[in-house]
């Protein structure tokens, strides 16, 4: 036979005969109980329900077995098998619980959850003993929350006492509504005065702005025209100064502060009485003719004057919209019912006028 012919027709016989007549493996796969009829596959392909009998070539096979228990969790058995030629092998698929990739992502979610709530609680554990270390610091000089005594963290910086936390009742009668005081902070025991204005210009804050004092004069006089932008101004500049956290007083905090413990429209009661305030109708020799020196009337039970009357109190709270913000305690232009507890009102956060003024507070520690 030509040798070319022969090799030709050992390549026909090759090609003509059937895979099968090749040497191929048994692969069985069992399970048992409720892991029956889980998904088997085969190097990613689907290859049936377990239990399962497979012919598969030799070679290495990554075998996953999975059922599905709910959204968040599945059944997986995996192995790696390594299989020669005309081999038969039984594995034994125990599946065991696991997440899905779904559960997966709801977990890391979970577990990033749950560290933001343990460096959050560790956060807070580090304030409340900075806060405890500070409030036992105070109490060495004699100053403690509610009782009035002031401190002062720079020669020219306003003096501040120390506010209890507590519950009150906040707004008119009727429409109250129950707020809570967390923790301890500081408020200004005076409005901010022309003084003390002056001292942060003078140290190149305050945007320079020197306010008009309309003839009335300046050091202990309360500062007035001042825009809620103003007051903003000096408190990041005190806060600059002294390393502290100075800012505005919120609505809740000024009518806590305020009405320092007490149910009626003042302080001192229900009625205006004579002498108590500065207001056009308090009784006072001021009365709807300017603002008093700060401190010209008795402090209340948290130690802090003027609350009531003599400058409006810018405070931090916007108003309707955040073009405008909220002021409380009227002035010596209103009259007793604009300068109770509990009367709030909004201007422009650009506004000056001649009864505006403000007061500051700071965040403990």
């Amino acid at each position: 036979m030509n040798i070319s012919i022969g090799r030709y027709l050992m390549l026909a016989l090759v090609f003509a005969t059937p895979l099968s007549a090749y040497a191929l493996s048994e692969l069985q796969v069992a399970c048992k109980g409720e892991d029956e009829d889980a998904v088997v596959t085969l190097n990613g392909e689907f290859k049936g329900y377990c239990p399962v009998l497979l012919e598969v070539k030799s070679g290495t096979l990554k075998l996953r077995v999975v059922k599905k228990v709910d959204a968040l969790h599945e059944r997986v058995f995996e192995q790696e098998i390594l299989l020669g030629d005309d081999v038969r092998k039984k594995v034994e698929a125990r599946l065991t619980i696991q997440l899905t990739a779904t559960g997966q992502r709801q977990k890391e979610l979970l577990d990033a959850q749950e560290g933001s709530k343990r460096v959050e609680a560790s956060s807070k554990l580090a304030r409340e003993s900075s806060l405890s270390t500070m409030l036992l610091a105070f109490k060495e000089q004699g100053v403690e929350p509610g009782n009035g005594k002031s401190f002062k963290e720079c020669e020219s910086c306003p003096e501040m006492v120390l506010v209890p936390p507590g519950h009150f009742m906040m707004g008119i009668p009727g429409l109250q509504q129950p707020q809570a005081i967390s923790q301890t902070f500081a408020a200004g025991k005076y409005e901010v005065t022309f003084a003390e204005w002056d001292a942060c210009v003078a140290d190149g804050g305050c945007a320079g702005y020197r306010p008009d004092d309309q003839g009335w004069g300046r050091e202990r006089q309360p500062v007035i025209n001042i825009s809620w932008n103003d007051a903003k101004q000096y408190a990041r500049w005190l806060s600059q100064k002294t390393g502290k956290s100075y800012r505005l007083l919120t609505e809740a905090e000024w009518e806590y502060v305020a009405r320092a413990g007490t149910a009626t429209t003042y302080p001192w009661g229900d009625a205006i009485g004579s002498g108590n305030a500065n207001c056009d109708g308090c009784g006072s020799k001021w009365d709807k003719k300017q603002p008093a020196p700060v401190g010209s009337f008795q402090a209340n039970a948290f130690g802090l004057y003027d609350m009531h009357g003599n400058v409006c109190e810018w405070i931090e709270d916007c108003g309707i919209t955040c073009d405008r913000h909220m002021m409380r305690g009227g002035s010596w232009f209103y009259d007793p019912h604009g300068v109770s507890s509990t009367y709030r009102y909004s201007d422009n956060t650009d506004a000056r006028d001649f009864d505006d003024g403000f007061r500051v507070a700071r965040t403990l520690p």
